[in-house]
C-alpha cells in the first residue's frame, strides 16, 4: 500500500493529551507506546503504535473503535495501530514489552505480572520453537 499522508513531525508533543485520555478511560488499565516512535526513529512511513490492556474485553470491537476514534481526534491522523494486549499474539506482546514507553499505568502490579508472565511464556516458546525448527532442518522436512 502506498502511504499518502504522514504523521506530524512533532507528534510527541501530543502524547500528554494521549496520556490524559488513557488515564481518564476506566477500561484502560495500562498502555504503551511502541514501534518507531517509542524508539525515536520516526520516518515518513511511520505510524503511531499504541498497545492497551483492558479491564474487560466483552465489548472489544466497540471499545477498540472508541479508543481509536479518540486517538484520531487527539493526534490528528488516522495512521494509528492499536493493539489490545489482552488478545495479542504472544510474539507480538513480547516485542511490544521489550520496546515500550509506558503511557498509562493504573495498576502497576498487574502490569508487572502481565509483562513477566508474557516474557516467560515467550522465552519458553522460543526455545521449543528453535528445537522444532532445528529438528526439522536436520531431518530434512
Amino acid at each position: 500500500m502506498i502511504k499518502v499522508d504522514t504523521i506530524r513531525e512533532d507528534i510527541h508533543k501530543l502524547l500528554p493529551e494521549i496520556r490524559s485520555y488513557l488515564e481518564s478511560n476506566p477500561k484502560i488499565l495500562f498502555a504503551y507506546l511502541f514501534g518507531s516512535l517509542a524508539q525515536r526513529k520516526q520516518t515518513p512511513l511511520s505510524d503511531v503504535d499504541i498497545a492497551v490492556y483492558l479491564s474487560d474485553t466483552s465489548s472489544l470491537p466497540e471499545d477498540k473503535l472508541e479508543i481509536v476514534g479518540h486517538f484520531i481526534n487527539i493526534l490528528e491522523t488516522d495512521e494509528i495501530d492499536l493493539v489490545i494486549l489482552n488478545t495479542a499474539p504472544l510474539p507480538l506482546a513480547a516485542r511490544i514489552i521489550e520496546n515500550k514507553i509506558i503511557l498509562a499505568d493504573k495498576q502497576p502490579f498487574l502490569r508487572h505480572n502481565f509483562e513477566s508472565l508474557t516474557l516467560r511464556k515467550y522465552f519458553d516458546f522460543s526455545i521449543k520453537e528453535w528445537e522444532i525448527l532445528k529438528r526439522r532442518y536436520l531431518i530434512g522436512r
